[in-house]
């Protein structure tokens, strides 16, 4: 191995734009000692080694250079073998920065690279869910702490397991413990169900505690659970149980009568949601069939729609110029010029 510190010196002071007598200044010795590292006469004192790594901001170690093979091999080493750090992670990223720097079409360098980045991430993201796997014991209670694992551990080269199997294997058994999480009993079910764990699902389903207000989640996803064994009439009477008079039930009917492109269903399903819900009212259930009446070719009535939800916006949010109401301008215009 070739240790070359001073052409790491003259590297790291070019790349600053930084001067020999500039370098000379901060350390208190002359230029021309400097030219004599660069060009590898000399080499610095030992105890001058911390104040060069402070001036350029690297650690010691970054200061002793080897050459192009070694350090690719070096790079190598940690792609495959080494929990990747922010030390090592700008190592490699220097390493690499200079080998395109010589060749931008140094094949092996850019497949490094590429395979430094899907590392970054995969190490950044399991980290972050052996932090929420922590945070779950310490409360397990707290619903968003299972929103951020199902993300984080939705990623890179885990993102087949981590999706739907790691989450069920790491949760299920607070899920068990506290099914009026109802965050986290739904993703569970979701996953379950895409999963065609159907028992499982199932037997989920039913130890669900929502609240009052959300007791049709189990009509929704006895629903979907049926959809996904391929019965589909059964899972559409399940659905029309849901009382119409509660708007957040009957807005995930009409999405779900809406993805089976059973439209006039669906545009039913949505208008019971938007009467009956509460003051200030939520406007999805009006996007939705303003939406819809537009890809029906249904102009009149989707202008309708687009109208209501300007009146809205002021009548329950005192929003009479925001860009949702600009933007439901625009649309009538462009249903009104068709």
């Amino acid at each position: 191995m070739n240790i070359d510190i001073g052409s790491t010196i003259k590297k790291l002071r070019l790349d600053s734009k930084i001067t020999q007598e500039e370098v000379a200044s901060y350390l208190d010795i002359s230029y021309q000692a400097v030219s004599k590292w660069e060009t590898g006469t000399t080499m610095p004192d030992i105890a001058l080694l911390p104040k060069i790594a402070t001036f350029f901001g690297v650690s010691i170690d970054d200061l002793f250079s080897v050459n192009h093979e070694d350090e690719l091999e070096r790079v190598a080493h940690i792609l495959s073998y080494e929990r990747l750090t922010e030390q090592s992670w700008l190592y490699a990223k220097r390493t690499l920065d200079a080998a395109l720097q010589d060749n931008e079409d140094d094949v092996r360098a850019l497949k490094s690279y590429a395979r430094l980045h899907l590392k970054k991430t995969n190490d950044d993201l399991l980290e972050a869910g052996r932090m929420l796997e922590k945070a779950m014991e310490l409360s397990p209670l707290d619903d968003e702490i299972y929103g951020l694992y199902r993300w984080v551990r939705g990623g890179g080269a885990y993102k087949t397991h981590s999706d739907d199997d790691w989450f069920i294997r790491v949760c299920e058994p607070y899920a068990k413990r506290f099914p009026q999480s109802t965050q986290l009993m739904v993703m569970l079910v979701e996953a379950m169900i895409r999963m065609r764990y159907f028992e499982r699902a199932e037997e989920y389903i039913h130890l669900m505690q929502p609240d009052n207000s959300k007791e049709y989640l189990h009509q929704i996803y006895l629903g979907d659970l049926e959809l996904a064994r391929g019965n589909l009439d059964h899972a559409k009477a399940i659905w029309n149980t849901v009382s119409e008079k509660d708007s957040e039930g009957q807005y995930e009917v009409g999405e779900r009568f809406n993805r089976l492109n059973e439209h006039e269903q669906a545009i039913k399903c949505f208008w019971n949601a938007f009467h009956t819900a509460a003051v200030p009212r939520h406007l999805d259930a009006v996007f939705s069939p303003a939406f819809l009446y537009t890809k029906l070719g249904r102009k009149a009535e989707a202008i309708e729609a687009w109208q209501l939800i300007i009146e809205t916006l002021a009548s329950d949010h005192n929003d009479c110029d925001s860009d949702t109401v600009e933007w439901a301008k625009r649309e009538i215009c462009k249903l009104q010029e068709l």
